[in-house]
C-alpha cells in the first residue's frame, strides 16, 4: 500500500469513526470479493443451465396436462444433481458462483 493509499485510508476510517482495522473489516463485509470464475465453476454454471431447461420443459408438459410420474422423478433427480454440484463449489471456497 502506497503512503497515498494509507492517507486515503485514514481518512475514510475516520470520517466513519472506526479504527482502519475496522472500516477494512466493515468495507470487505459489505462488499465481499468474488472469486474468479475457475474451469470448475463455468462447468457447474453450464450443467445448471442444461438442467434449467430440462426442468423448464417438463414443467411446460406438466402445465399442458401431459406430464408423467417418470419426468417428475426425472425433474427431482435433476435437482438432486444440481445441489451436489453447488455443495462441493461450496466445499472448495466458491460462496457463490458468479
Amino acid at each position: 500500500m502506497s503512503a497515498k493509499d494509507y492517507d486515503l485510508l485514514k481518512k475514510k476510517s475516520a470520517a466513519a469513526g472506526l479504527s482502519a482495522n475496522a472500516w477494512l473489516m466493515a468495507q470487505l463485509a459489505a462488499n465481499r470479493p468474488v472469486l474468479h470464475r475457475e474451469e470448475e465453476t463455468w462447468e457447474t454454471i453450464h450443467f445448471i443451465d442444461v438442467v434449467g431447461r430440462e426442468i423448464n420443459a417438463i414443467a411446460r408438459d406438466f402445465n399442458s396436462g401431459y406430464g408423467t410420474a417418470e419426468q417428475l422423478r426425472h425433474a427431482v433427480r435433476l435437482l438432486g444433481d444440481v445441489y451436489d454440484r453447488i455443495h462441493a463449489l461450496r466445499k472448495k471456497g466458491y460462496i457463490r458462483a458468479t
